[in-house]
C-alpha cells in the first residue's frame, strides 16, 4: 500500500487477512487502515468507504481514529477532484471544444456527494466515542469548501473553537478552508467575519496570502470595492501581501524594482494596480514615475489550462480606468511595462 499498489494490497488482504475458520484474527487494524489510505490516495473513496463499513464483519477489527481520518481524507480529495473536473468541463464548453448538450457529467466514484459522506463519517466516528484530530476536522471543512457548503464548513469550524473541544484548536488551514467556502458560496459578510477573527486570534492562525486572496475574491463578487481596498491596504501594512521585489532586467542586465502579481488572484491584482496608480496622484508614491513600471503577470504556466489570465485583465484595467498604455516586454512575455513618460503624463493631466 505504501507504493500505492492498493488493488494488490486489497487482494492480499482478502485472501490472507479475513478471519480464519477457527476464529483467529489474521488482519490488523493497521494493515486495513493502510489499504484504505492507499485507495483514497488513488481516487477510490468508494473502496475506502466499503472497507471501513466491512472492517468488523469481514476482517474482525474495529475502526479507530486513523481509519475514519483516512476515509474522510479520501472523501475530501474526491470532492476536490469532482470540482476540478467540473471546472475543466466548463472550460471545454466555453472554448467550444465540445458541443452543447454533450454529456459531460461525472462518472464513476465522482458522481457521489463526497462532502456529505465526509460529514456522515465525521458524525459517526464521534458517535462511536472516537475523537477527531485536527487533520480530520480540516479535511471535513475542506470537503465542504470544495462543494461550496459554507454553512457546514463554518459549523465544523465553530465546533472546533468551542470551550469543550479546546484540545483540537483549529489551525490556519481550517480557517482558510472555511473562508474559501464562504467565498465560493457568496457569503462575503461571513468571509470578512472569519478574517477579522483570525486577526484577533493571531499566532498560528494569523491571516496569510491565501487568506487575503479568498477574502478579496469574495468582496469582488459582492461588488464591495471600498471594503476590499481597505482590507488590501491593511494586508500591505502588515506585510501579508508584498507585491514589490527586486529582479534583474532582461534588457539592461541591471536590478530593477518590479511589481510581482503572478501569484495574485484577478481581484487582488486589480486592487494592487489601482493602489499603485492612484498613489501617483498623492504625496506618497508607491512607484517613482520617472522610471518604467514593470508588472509581472506571469505566462500562464500556473493556471489550470495554461492560459494567461492576469495579463489581459491588468492591461484592460490600465487602459479603461486610467487611459494608460501598457506593452508586453519583448524580452519576457510574462511582464507588462508602462513607460515612465506615460506615467508622468498621467500624473500631470490629473
Amino acid at each position: 500500500s505504501k507504493e500505492n499498489e492498493w488493488e494488490e494490497a486489497l487482494n492480499l488482504l482478502n485472501i490472507y487477512g479475513t478471519t480464519s475458520k477457527c476464529g483467529t484474527q489474521i488482519a490488523s487494524v493497521d494493515s486495513v487502515n493502510s489499504v484504505i489510505a492507499a485507495a483514497g490516495r488513488n481516487g477510490r473513496p468508494d473502496v475506502a468507504m466499503k472497507m471501513l463499513n466491512e472492517m468488523s464483519s469481514k476482517y474482525s477489527v474495529t475502526p479507530n481514529e486513523r481509519t475514519y481520518r483516512s476515509a474522510i481524507v479520501a472523501c475530501n480529495q474526491a470532492e476536490h477532484e469532482k470540482r476540478r473536473q467540473r471546472k475543466r468541463n466548463q472550460r471545454l464548453l466555453h472554448n467550444g471544444l465540445v458541443a452543447d448538450g454533450q454529456d459531460l457529467e461525472e462518472s464513476g466514484p465522482l458522481v457521489l456527494q463526497w462532502w456529505e459522506a465526509s460529514l456522515s463519517l465525521f458524525r459517526r466516528m464521534k458517535e462511536e466515542g472516537l475523537k477527531p484530530d485536527v487533520q480530520t476536522y480540516s479535511s471535513v471543512i475542506s470537503a465542504c469548501e470544495a462543494a461550496g457548503q459554507w454553512q457546514r464548513a463554518i459549523g465544523v469550524l465553530r465546533e472546533m473553537t468551542n470551550h469543550e473541544n479546546s484540545l483540537q484548536a483549529p489551525n490556519l488551514f481550517c480557517f482558510n478552508a472555511a473562508l474559501a467556502a464562504c467565498e465560493k458560496g457568496g457569503a462575503w459578510l461571513e468571509a470578512v467575519e472569519l478574517y477579522e477573527r483570525m486577526r484577533a486570534r493571531g499566532g498560528p492562525v494569523t491571516p496569510n496570502f491565501i487568506t487575503m486572496n479568498s477574502v478579496l475574491i469574495a468582496l469582488d463578487k459582492a461588488d464591495q470595492k471600498e471594503l476590499a481596498e481597505s482590507i488590501y491596504r491593511e494586508a500591505l501594512k502588515e506585510k501579508i501581501v508584498q507585491p514589490w521585489r527586486w529582479t534583474v532586467s532582461d534588457s539592461v542586465r541591471k536590478k530593477i524594482r518590479v511589481m510581482d502579481l503572478h501569484q495574485f488572484s484577478i481581484p487582488m491584482a486589480k486592487i494592487a494596480v489601482r493602489n499603485v496608480i492612484d498613489s501617483l496622484l498623492l504625496s506618497k508614491h508607491f512607484h517613482d514615475s520617472n522610471k518604467d513600471l514593470v508588472v509581472i503577470v506571469g505566462k500562464g504556466k500556473g493556471s489550470e489550462d495554461g492560459i494567461r489570465v492576469l495579463l489581459p485583465e491588468v492591461k484592460n484595467l490600465l487602459t479603461n480606468e486610467y487611459g494608460l498604455k501598457s506593452v508586453v516586454d519583448t524580452n519576457n512575455s510574462g511582464r507588462l511595462v508602462i513607460k515612465s513618460e506615460d506615467l508622468l503624463r498621467f500624473a500631470d493631466i490629473k
